[in-house]
């Protein structure tokens, strides 16, 4: 049985006044959005009418809040960030009053100010750095190598920096978060060390509370892309397809194969591109989003599992079946904690069908057994 804490500190110092008084913590985090914390409390009415925590200096607007988790000797920050709501409720009965407390990580300071703002002459990399930098993040930027070249086009912002990066890192099949002072503007990571294994009917193994598998057999095997350069006045084309991320297993998307020879094949209608170049890496970026047709959520037994499962992150399941069991990569995870229990549920993806070479490390299977 494993050893479960958690920890909660504001503006640097630890509150463990806060864990008297505690309802429960709500964490969350996902590749997609800012990680975001819940903190419930009781609240109690002094002599003086003053309400605890909800009068208190420490808990304000714009403070900054660190959260963190333990598992055995396993320390793991789970996110800081920043109060931006309070929501108290108060009955009556004193003993039915709360108070939650909500804050967003430290991308919600990039999502206060709409621009409108011209780029020009930069590459998609170039932005994301200059931003960050301008928030004090240590920018972890991939390198995008299509330069906007003003004679021909300029990349135009009319929303939040946050949103403005979103909405560049998704044409390019990248995510884009702030975590730890840092702020990312990449491609999943599909090549680092997975977590420890998650089972389920697995015996003295198993780990997970339940499972769920969602496989999309219509995912696109082509992404095509059709438009007219209007100084050359000619029609250009581009596709993508074959697999150029990792496999997560055996068999990728290109494996279910439709009845009759019928191909399935995307059209992409909606994008613009100023180039040939431009238009292959937004093909590119769509069929790899395509590719994951696999999706799977799961409640864990943290007690059983003895350890702190992120996002963004690799992580083996095993005792699913052959066509659901190998590496996901993991999309969200919600950690939440009570006075007597710490649950994480997960969301999580992957872009094969069964476990495959990328299951297997000098030789061993990373499952330790059957599926």
């Amino acid at each position: 049985m494993s050893r479960l804490a958690a920890t909660i500190e504001i503006e640097g110092q630890e509150a463990p006044d806060c864990f008297i008084a505690l309802k429960d913590i709500e964490v969350e985090e996902d590749h997609r959005l800012a990680a975001m914390f819940r903190i419930r409390l009781e609240i109690h009415r002094g002599d003086d009418g003053l309400w605890s925590f909800l009068d208190d200096e420490r808990i304000k607007p714009w403070k900054k809040v660190t959260i963190r988790a333990s598992v055995d000797d396993d320390d793991v920050e789970l996110m800081t960030g920043y109060i931006t709501h309070l929501k108290p409720h108060i009955e009556s009965d004193q003993s039915q009053c709360w108070l939650e407390i909500h804050g967003l990580d430290g991308s919600s300071l990039m999502s206060l100010e709409e621009k409108i703002k011209d780029w020009p002459n930069k590459s998609d990399s170039d932005i994301a750095r200059e931003i960050f930098q301008s928030y004090g993040l240590l920018p972890q930027v991939d390198e995008t190598l299509i330069v906007h070249d003003e004679a021909v086009a300029t990349i135009i912002q009319r929303e939040s920096d946050i949103q403005f990066l979103r909405r560049l890192a998704k044409r390019n099949g990248f995510e884009c978060f702030v975590e730890t002072g840092k702020g990312f503007f990449r491609k999943p990571v599909l090549a680092e060390p997975p977590q420890p294994v998650l089972a389920i009917q697995f015996g003295g193994e198993t780990n997970l509370v339940s499972f769920e598998g969602s496989l999309n057999a219509l995912r696109p095997t082509t992404v095509q892309m059709a438009q007219l350069d209007t100084i050359a006045k000619e029609v250009q084309t581009t596709s993508a397809d074959g697999n150029q991320q990792r496999m997560l297993g055996r068999d990728g998307v290109s494996s279910l194969e439709a009845p009759q020879g019928v191909a399935a094949l995307m059209f992409i209608r909606q994008g613009v591109a100023t180039s040939q170049a431009e238009m292959e890496n937004l093909c590119r970026a769509v069929f790899d989003e395509a590719e994951w047709l696999v999706e799977a959520r799961g409640e864990i037994d943290c007690s059983e599992y003895g350890a702190v499962l992120r996002a963004k992150k690799l992580v083996p399941i095993k005792g699913v079946g052959e066509v659901f069991s190998g590496l996901y990569y993991v999309t969200s995870v919600r950690h939440v904690f009570s006075t007597d229990k710490y649950a994480q549920h997960f969301t999580a993806r992957r872009n094969a069908l069964a476990p495959g070479p990328a299951d297997f490390i000098g030789g061993a299977s990373l499952f330790g057994g059957l599926l």
